[in-house]
């Protein structure tokens, strides 16, 4: 939920970590902070936008440093709740992204031994236990080992001490923390975008893993203080643009990049693409897990597998997927969705199912995350990385790739041509901005909205209408187009928005009554079909494609009208209040 960064090398610290927490902000904006060594330990903290505090050094300048953009979870948005948090002399300051679950136990505790507390934080407790156990080891190492045996919970964090000016101290339990390799400059963040324009060389620390590490040296160790020798991996997001060119905000260059990330999702190693149908094809008992955004293409997911590779499935919450583990065995294979690889829900899934003997097959963006690394098989989306908190491109390269699963295991070549074409018609999507426009601020001020939709439309309703809650916060449903005479059209009257999902494919006809019922109660419908029909308030107009194919292209007008609508609100498009990019606790 939070962004953290750490550095040491020859270099200023201060721009480094100003400038890596500025690309981990979608991660946590509601406060933000860096500590530097400058003879003592100097701090810099401050609530609100990073990208509003300018290009200052502060008055900080050092060659060792960490910094922290934060997502509230224990303790109001407040200066003296931003990181980074120091120990009661400020002898050494940490930052942290987890949570603690313990929090409450410890800080009891050490109340009672006579430190003093200055913020709500579950953090701050990490840089008291750092500050007891040196006291009494007079060792880094044993200091470290200490702590992180005592902490419940998940947990990245980082520290660095007055006395060890030129030290960083790191580790990890449940949250991802990675390492950039650099002559004579080490870097440590949450998530590699945060250095990438430093450095392409990585070291992902596996789970309860810890370092300690100098600018011409770095030792890695596990929890019980045995040391780990660990490969670089070289990553290959440092061709991306990260800048939002001229677009307003991230999310509309994603919006707009999806006329090639649909298609880039669908280069894959055919050897692992093979083994990866193969897997599904033959599970006895196939499972997918997401959560949010990628949940929805677990829905669609579970319709295609059905319907085209005649494999039963069942999509699961991640967070749910406690109440079918009774189910899961050797003979299970799970497949996980997921953006980041990150997400805690998914990763205790996936890691209660691996104890129990299944098979993990998982589909992520960023290579050799978490769940990359802890999967038996893993196919990535291939779009870059996604800065808008609100999923866009990467959910339509997850249906793009799940189609191509569903394709490949019963050799469709033909559909499988045609998918490889898709990407043509977004750029017919994209062109009729001036008419979502004016849909958006035709229905600015509505306060509730619906999405229907039968069939495999029913999984983009659902997501049409989690994108305008997210961006806009105007209330919305996505539902089963059959299910609004059982209670719904007691909701509906003339102030009632509905996109109705209804290209012409075997739903068409159903579909197209359901939305009669409510337009006979007063509501406005807003068609997105390749077919105009006289029932509809307003129209988004799909290309003629393949039937089959219509879920991928359908969902761009639904992000184009959240954009749209939550720009005319006034929201904060790229960065929803309340919301983070990566859910890294549960």
């Amino acid at each position: 939920m939070c962004g953290i960064i750490g550095y040491v090398g020859d270099k200023d610290a201060v721009p480094i970590l100003m400038n890596g927490i500025r690309r981990l902000e979608y991660r946590g904006y509601d406060s933000w902070g860096l500590a530097i060594i400058q003879g003592e330990i100097k701090l810099m903290k401050n609530t609100g936008k990073i990208s509003e505090s300018g290009s200052n050094s502060f008055g900080l300048k050092g060659n060792v440093g960490i910094a922290h953009t934060r997502w509230a979870t224990h303790g109001g948005v407040t200066r003296e709740n931003a990181h980074p948090h120091t120990s009661c002399g400020k002898e050494i300051a940490i930052v942290h992204n987890g949570i603690i679950e313990n929090y409450q136990e410890m800080k009891k505790s050490l109340l009672a031994e006579g430190h003093k507390f200055t913020s709500q934080t579950d953090s701050e407790v990490i840089a008291h236990l750092l500050e007891k156990f040196y006291n009494k080891f007079k060792d880094i190492k044993k200091t470290l080992l200490a702590t992180v045996k005592r902490i419940k919970g998940n947990f990245a964090f980082l520290a660095i001490f007055q006395d060890e000016p030129d030290l960083i101290l790191g580790a990890r339990k449940d949250s991802p923390l990675v390492i950039g390799v650099r002559k004579n400059e080490l870097f440590f963040a949450s998530d590699v975008l945060s250095f990438v324009e430093y450095t392409d060389k990585v070291i992902f620390l596996d789970n309860l893993e810890a370092v300690m590490a100098k600018k011409d040296s770095l030792k890695i160790f596990d929890f019980n203080g045995r040391e780990v020798r660990k490969g670089i991996t070289q990553v290959a997001w440092e061709a991306y643009d990260v800048s939002k060119k001229e677009f307003t905000h991230y999310t509309l260059k994603e919006i707009h990049e999806q006329s090639s990330t649909i298609k880039n999702s669908l280069y894959q190693d055919p050897i692992k693409l093979t083994k990866f149908c193969k897997s599904i094809k033959v599970a006895k008992k196939l499972f997918i897990t997401a959560s949010g955004t990628s949940f929805h293409a677990g829905l669609l997911a579970r319709h295609l597998f059905s319907k085209i590779s005649k494999v039963y499935c069942e999509a699961i919450l991640a967070s749910e997927f406690s109440q079918v583990m009774d189910w899961v065995d050797k003979d299970t294979v799970i497949l996980a969705i997921s953006q980041s690889g990150e997400t805690a829900d998914i990763l205790h899934a996936v890691r209660e199912a691996k104890e129990k003997g299944a098979k993990i097959l998982s589909i992520v963006n960023v290579m050799s995350s978490t769940l990359d690394r802890e999967s038996d098989l893993t196919l990535y989306l291939n779009c870059g990385p996604e800065i808008g908190v609100a999923a866009t491109k990467s959910f339509t390269a997850q249906l793009a790739l799940i189609y191509l699963l569903a394709l490949t295991t019963v050799d469709e070549v033909v559909n499988i041509n045609k998918l490889k074409r898709l990407n043509d018609y977004v750029e017919f999507i994209l062109e009729q901005k001036n008419k979502i426009m004016n849909i958006a601020e035709k229905y600015k001020d509505s306060s509730d909205f619906y999405f229907i939709g039968r069939s495999v439309h029913h999984p983009i309703a659902l997501e049409g209408a989690l994108k305008l809650k997210e961006l806009s916060y105007i209330h919305a449903e996505g539902m089963a187009a059959g299910e609004l005479k059982h209670g719904t059209l007691a909701l509906i009257d003339e102030r009632t928005p509905v996109v109705v999902l209804n290209p012409k494919d075997q739903t068409y006809h159903e579909t197209l009554s359901n939305a009669l019922e409510m337009k006979a109660r007063g509501a406005k419908i807003i068609g997105i079909s390749n077919l105009n029909n006289e029932i509809y308030d307003d129209l988004i107009l799909l290309p003629q494609i393949e039937e089959l194919l219509y879920p991928i292209i359908e969902v761009i007008p639904l992000q184009m009208l959240a954009y749209y609508m939550a720009v005319n609100r006034g929201a904060d498009v790229d960065r929803p209040r309340n919301l983070a990019k990566s859910v890294t606790v549960k």
